[in-house]
């Protein structure tokens, strides 16, 4: 019989979900090097040998509280983008592309910084897990370039090369949060999530729209 811990209790949030909820709070708050299994269950209010019985390894909890929602918002995320794309405006289609990327690498900016220099170092526990987020990512990409494709037509945009197009969007994205220690000049106040999803909307419209035609 399933004891009280494993059920959660009447009226209690199932102890797996606990666990997810408690791994994905603090391996975004801490990143996965910096938190530990006994972390999760304590803040979970579950022994650390039913994190193990739920989730055979550490590795496995983070690919299902990271990986899985990651996943899940990158399907949503570009899938929105390709539906919307034939009706909404340049300017209001861009914002979506830059809020939406801006944001989850805001979220789990520590994670996402693992994840980078794991990606390069087979040896990594998280090395797997930065395949799969890389390919995900590059696969939603790819949704918003193959939409592009019909927007640069029916908008009449010239001169656009659309793979350089969105992987310089996604990088000076992704990059004004990854390098914000290294990106933003002295003395100044780093600029707020609305500033810069502002900014950078501003910059990919104007870019792409006041080209002539080679």
């Amino acid at each position: 019989m399933a004891t009280t811990e494993e059920t959660g209790g009447r009226g209690r949030m199932p102890v797996r979900d606990r666990i997810l909820t408690a791994a994905h709070q603090l391996f975004t708050q801490q990143g996965y090097q910096a938190t530990t299994t006994k972390q999760i269950s304590t803040v979970a209010k579950v022994s650390e040998p039913t994190v193990f019985r739920h989730f055979g390894s550490k590795v496995e909890l983070f690919e299902a509280a990271i990986l899985t929602p990651f996943n899940e918002f990158v399907d949503r995320w570009s899938q929105w983008w390709v539906d919307y794309s034939s009706e909404g405006s340049v300017e209001d289609l861009t914002a979506s592309l830059v809020e939406g990327l801006y944001s989850l690498v805001r979220e789990d900016r520590r994670i996402f910084q693992e994840l980078m220099a794991a990606r390069s170092d087979p040896r990594s526990d998280l090395h797997g897990a930065a395949v799969a987020v890389s390919g995900k990512l590059r696969t939603g990409l790819r949704a918003v370039h193959d939409a592009g494709l019909d927007i640069q037509a029916d908008r009449q945009l010239f001169g656009i090369d659309p793979p350089a197009t969105v992987a310089a969007v996604a990088a000076m994205v992704m990059g004004s949060v990854m390098f914000e220690d290294w990106a933003y000049p002295a003395g100044k106040r780093i600029p707020g999530h609305t500033r810069m999803i502002r900014e950078m909307t501003g910059l990919i419209v104007d870019g792409i729209t006041h080209r002539r035609g080679l």
